[in-house]
């Protein structure tokens, strides 16, 4: 009684364990994998350090305290001094507002970097949880024809003898059966690979069932040839390593002014009996007799330069990617509609089946029949992943991503 308490508890633990996950399609999957990838999650971490560099930026500098004691003789006797003096740093020329304002470019800056990867990271995904589908249907098609070639050689096997060339047929088919058996070993193998991998991404708890993977590629969107590339987020990092840039060179130009240190200070000496004590203000800076940072500043002045040259490559570079993306979006799209559709495949298949049944096509065209459609399925499958790649890749450039569903 107590095992079997056990046991029901069990069911109950693990049946809300999967619940949990709530996967009913492959929105919920992709929603998934962008909370819990390992590379999503790094970057959102790095993200924080930067956010952290801008309190570091926003630090004043600590003020300074200054002691001296000396000791000597003079006529009157013996002569003790001591001062204390306390200062203050005051940055001048902006360094602290220039600092502030380059941290929190350089937060923004690295948020576009990381968005990129992590969109890089969602295509991934994207085009994982369409190869399983794929590789469903192709398990599929082998079975099939490893059905259909297991009745011929069972058929064969009950001849009493064979002529030559249904020798020959019956060894090719065991050949092929052999081939087939392991293409399928290697397409489920393939298939635990990106299960595992997929369910690593949405946290390692979920099990992908087979109602969320999708049934089709949805290729009913297009794209205009002059869509704005400004959503790019390789663009929007170079637009702010440019103004990071130029705050630089003002940072570079506010360090040409030396920074001030002043306070009070206070003196108290004594010689024999006599004692005088004395206030007054201590003022420190720099002379700029050597440098008045002229390298730092020729320096942020050329990197202004580069970053510009960078912003117009990267422009140039979007705009270049997305008339590619489009094009291929748009020839495997026009080649995929022009050929026939799974359902005129599928009855085309049954047709070649019946006629084999009524012995009218011998074995080696059921065999090449066979192979020519799993082939065909195999390039399908190919053109189906460069369009989605495509898609998705667009959807990026544009800066939609995040918002586009499965």
């Amino acid at each position: 009684m107590f095992l079997k308490v056990i046991f029901v508890f069990t069911i109950l633990f693990s049946g809300r364990g999967f619940s949990a996950c709530n996967i009913n399609n492959a929105d919920d999957i992709l929603n998934l994998i962008k909370m819990h990838h390992p590379s999503i999650k790094l970057n959102n971490s790095k993200q924080l350090v930067l956010e952290k560099n801008i309190d570091l930026a926003e630090q004043r500098p600590n003020p300074e305290i200054g002691l001296a004691s000396s000791i000597g003789d003079s006529i009157a006797g013996n002569v003790y001094t001591n001062a204390i003096s306390f200062q203050h740093i005051i940055e001048v020329g902006g360094k602290r507002a220039s600092r502030v304002k380059k941290a929190t470019l350089e937060k923004f800056a690295g948020g576009t970097v990381a968005g990129n990867e992590n969109q890089e990271t969602i295509i991934d995904a994207i085009i994982k949880i369409h190869k399983i589908r794929q590789i469903n249907e192709l398990t599929a098609l082998y079975a099939e024809s490893l059905g259909a070639f297991n009745k011929i050689i069972r058929r064969m096997r009950g001849w009493k003898s064979l002529s030559p060339e249904q020798h020959v047929e019956k060894l090719t088919l065991e050949l092929v059966i052999n081939d087939y058996k392991l293409k399928i070993s290697k397409l489920k193998a393939d298939k635990i690979y990106i299960n595992k991998h997929l369910t690593f991404y949405m946290g390692g708890n979920c099990v992908i069932p087979e109602r969320a993977i999708p049934k089709l590629v949805k290729l009913d969107e297009d794209f205009a040839s002059n869509i704005s590339v400004e959503g790019h987020a390789k663009l929007r990092s170079a637009r702010y390593n440019l103004e990071i840039a130029t705050v630089n060179y003002q940072l570079e130009k506010a360090k040409s002014y030396p920074d001030i240190k002043i306070g009070p200070s206070f003196e108290f000496e004594k010689v024999n009996f006599s004692e005088t004590r004395t206030i007054g203000i201590a003022v420190n800076f720099a002379l700029p007799f050597f440098h008045a940072n002229g390298g730092g500043r020729a320096k942020a002045s050329k990197e202004i330069i580069t970053a510009s040259l960078n912003l117009k490559r990267v422009a140039e570079e979007s705009r270049l990617d997305m008339y590619s993306w489009i094009s291929v979006y748009r020839n495997f799209k026009k080649s995929l509609k022009s050929i026939s559709k799974k359902e005129e495949l599928e009855k085309k298949h049954q047709k070649i089946e019946s006629l084999f049944k009524r012995g009218i096509i011998s074995t080696s065209l059921v065999i090449e029949a066979h192979r020519q459609l799993i082939e065909f399925t195999d390039t399908r499958f190919e053109f189906e992943l460069g369009a989605v790649e495509a898609k998705w890749q667009i959807y990026k450039i544009i800066g939609e991503l995040k918002t586009r569903k499965l």
